[in-house]
């Protein structure tokens, strides 16, 4: 017989098989019902359900008007205040707060109809993106991730109806460093917004700085003229850098919306498109948005308008504040601080509200003295509240900030209050372009003055607290926030997901997290605001924190089974829980020992090379951790779900990052001990060896950079590492 009629009998056999085998079965036909005079986030809610509808189930999903006259399937949008469809079938349709949102299961006549709706435009939003969350849909805070096997389809059976336990979920944004979202562009940070909002976030905080390009003003003939990102610092990525495919030929690392930008007028041009994109991405999807500002530090040009003033010394001396030369009451003191103020609302007339923060490293404490008896008598202090019973609190605290800074910081806070109460009674200085008064926040008031808060903060102020650098820390001192006034003045608290002297390792503390929410709850705070710099670790952190919002009952291990399970399978879920066990682990022991030990700063390597007679032992215990971790997430990774294994294969990277970081640094240290005992082989040796050690760091990095904090982490450690280390290894060989 010859090939040509073997090849016609299998096509044969392959079309009778083929012709005799069922039809693939076409998804579902849907109607999404959206009133056509529906507020716009209520038609955004109808189409992003048709668009999940489509991927999940390959639906017929079309947005109409008003419900079919046939059967089908039907889903209406909206409350029946906002959506006449809904009146007939709003029988017992609940009392919800603007933040109160159902997925709930009717009927019109025979046909089963699902309501989807809220009790304001935004909350109809989250209830569309909870149906898709139900459905399996894992909204991550890189992409949504669609699963391979989706909950069956189906608009019986629901009756999910969810209040808010903390009604404000703020996620701060921009801050400092090339690690964090400094360096994203406005592409990048619409894209974030998008995930928050499908995770039910509700307001984006903008921390900037005052040596940053994002507002420009004038006073009594000096301009502004700083406009630098990360401190002005460089980072070469081409010629030997590690890593150096992800930077796409480029010769230096850039916010991709400075790139080029050199002169200040283009610099503040692209400062304040980035800025005022964020706003409104954050307003097109119903949150409210948020600068922060410090109103008592001032671009270093204007000194020359401030007699005395000191510098404010951080990474550089980029920044000035008040002296000893002026006094709370100080008149172009004022007049300064409102000009900054004003130059950010004219700048960003839509922005909701103004954060002011205290200097983190407050001076000025030379007229504490005198500023409190202004302050106690102005706010009306009984005598049982004295100076020196609240300078022995700070003095005498576990935090981070206590004895003699704890007291310096106190002091500073005082002055600085003294003075705000001052600024802001003022009714130019909070004067929106439009008219009114913009809401106000005060940031990082000193723990000591926490059972007064409700009467120094500045009229009719909020509260944004800070108790330590990490979620962890800030457990062991979890007593300071009963003593917060809550339902006098409404506050929030500012939690770690990640803290940046911890730095550029994986860090989680979901289990602190799940303490310091339940804190919250109990001592009626109103929410939370984020703080970390990478991203790429979050994503647990994030979906707890946005589950635990609307249910209190929720948990970190609950919360990492309903997170992972339809992303990646049961049989992975317990290996991932073993990863997040590892790397807790990890930054427990970083916390504790040291702090700073990974901080991306110059110096973050050469400090282990120049110091030290031997590896600390903890090293080791972290080092093992983060093996555990990538072993784990590598094991992860290969029993996942296709569609899961984005979330794994980046967890095992990163690992694998963290562990040849440690080896790394293991050799850094060898190396050091090895120069200044003069053993020059034993020198050389570790010196390749951490070379080796930190090109496989970056490079396992770099097979899953997704954003410019991923990259950030590359750029840095070139500049500060690895480039440095190859330099003294060539020395030492010529």
């Amino acid at each position: 017989m010859s090939r040509w009629r073997v090849c016609e009998i299998l096509c044969g056999i392959l079309l009778v098989a083929w012709a005799g085998s069922p039809a693939f079965a076409a998804g579902p036909k849907v109607a999404i019902v959206v009133d056509a005079k529906a507020p716009t986030l209520e038609r955004t809610a109808g189409t992003e359900l048709a668009g999940l509808l489509g991927k999940l189930y390959d639906a017929d999903a079309k947005v109409v008007a008003t419900i079919p006259a046939d059967e089908t399937p039907t889903i209406v949008i909206g409350s029946p205040a906002t959506n006449p469809a809904l009146k007939p079938l709003a029988a017992g349709w609940p009392k919800l707060s603007d933040q109160g949102h159902l997925v709930r299961s009717s009927k019109l006549g025979n046909r089963p109809v699902l309501l989807v709706g809220g009790g304001s435009p935004v909350a109809t939003l989250w209830a569309a993106y909870e149906l898709g969350h139900q459905f399996g849909v894992r909204y991550m805070l890189y992409g949504d991730v669609i699963p391979e096997e989706p909950a069956p389809f189906r608009l019986d059976g629901f009756d999910i109806l969810l209040e808010p336990n903390l009604k404000l979920r703020t996620w701060r944004t921009v801050n400092d460093f090339p690690i964090g979202p400094e360096s994203w562009g406005l592409e990048e940070e619409q894209k974030f917004v998008r995930q928050l909002a499908k995770l039910k976030y509700n307001r984006v905080l903008i921390s900037v700085y005052p040596w940053q390009p994002f507002v420009h003003f004038e006073f009594e003939g000096v301009a502004k003229q700083s406009s630098l990102l990360w401190f002005g610092y460089q980072y070469r990525v081409d010629g030997d850098a590690a890593g150096r495919g992800v930077f796409k030929g480029a010769k230096l690392f850039e916010n991709p919306d400075f790139a080029g930008k050199t002169a200040y007028a283009d610099r503040i041009a692209a400062g304040k498109r980035l800025v005022g994109g964020i706003i409104d991405a954050a307003h097109d999807l119903g949150m409210t948005a948020g600068i922060s500002i410090s109103p008592l530090e001032f671009p270093k040009e204007f000194a020359a308008v401030l007699p005395g003033a000191q510098s404010v010394h951080q990474l550089e001396t980029l920044t000035i504040g008040p002296g000893p030369m002026q006094k709370p009451g100080d008149k172009t003191l004022h007049a300064l601080a409102q000009a900054q103020i004003r130059g950010y609302l004219d700048a960003y007339p839509t922005l909701d509200v103004l954060y002011l923060t205290l200097p983190e490293f407050p001076g000025w404490a030379e007229h504490h003295a005198e500023a409190w008896k202004r302050l106690a008598g102005r706010s009306k202090l009984g005598s049982d509240i004295t100076l020196e019973k609240l300078t022995e609190a700070a003095r005498n605290r576990k935090t981070i900030a206590s004895g003699e800074r704890g007291v310096a910081a106190f002091r500073g806070n005082v002055t600085a209050l003294d003075f705000l109460q001052t600024l802001l009674a003022d009714p130019e200085t909070l004067k929106r372009p439009g008219g009114g008064q913009v809401e106000t926040v005060l940031i990082d008031a000193d723990p000591a003055l926490f059972p007064v808060l409700d009467r120094v903060a500045p009229a009719g102020a909020h509260t944004l607290n800070f108790i330590d650098y990490t979620a962890l820390r800030s457990v062991a001192s979890r007593e300071l926030l009963a003593d917060i006034p809550t339902r006098k003045i409404p506050s929030s608290l500012i939690l770690t997901l990640a803290d940046d002297n911890v730095g550029m390792l994986p860090q989680s503390s979901v289990t602190a997290l799940h303490e310091l929410t339940a804190d919250l709850r109990k001592h009626g705070f109103e929410g939370f605001s984020t703080r970390y710099w990478m991203p790429g670790d979050l994503d647990l952190s994030a979906y707890y924190l946005s589950r635990s919002s609307f249910d209190s009952g929720a948990t970190p291990t609950q919360s990492l089974h309903d997170l992972v399970a339809p992303l990646c399978g049961e049989g992975v879920v317990d290996r991932v829980q073993l990863v997040f066990d590892h790397i807790e682990q990890a930054t427990a022991l970083i916390e504790k020992n040291d702090i700073g030990f990974s901080f991306p700063i110059p110096g973050v390597v050469l400090k282990h090379y120049e110091s030290g007679t031997e590896v600390p032992a903890w090293w080791g215990e972290v080092s093992a951790a983060y093996l555990n971790a990538m072993n784990e997430a590598y094991r992860a990774n290969q029993r996942s779900r296709l569609e899961g294994r984005s979330f794994t294969l980046y967890l095992a990277r990163r690992l694998d990052f963290a562990f040849n970081y440690m080896t790394a640094m293991e050799a850094v240290k060898k190396a050091g001990i090895a120069k200044r005992a003069g053993d020059k082989e034993t020198h050389a040796t570790q010196l390749q060896a951490a070379v080796d050690a930190l090109h496989d760091a970056l490079n396992a990095q770099a097979a899953v950079a997704r954003s410019n904090s991923d990259r950030g982490v590359i750029a840095v450690l070139n500049e500060y590492g690895y480039r440095p280390l190859k330099k003294e290894l060539e020395s030492l060989e010529e």
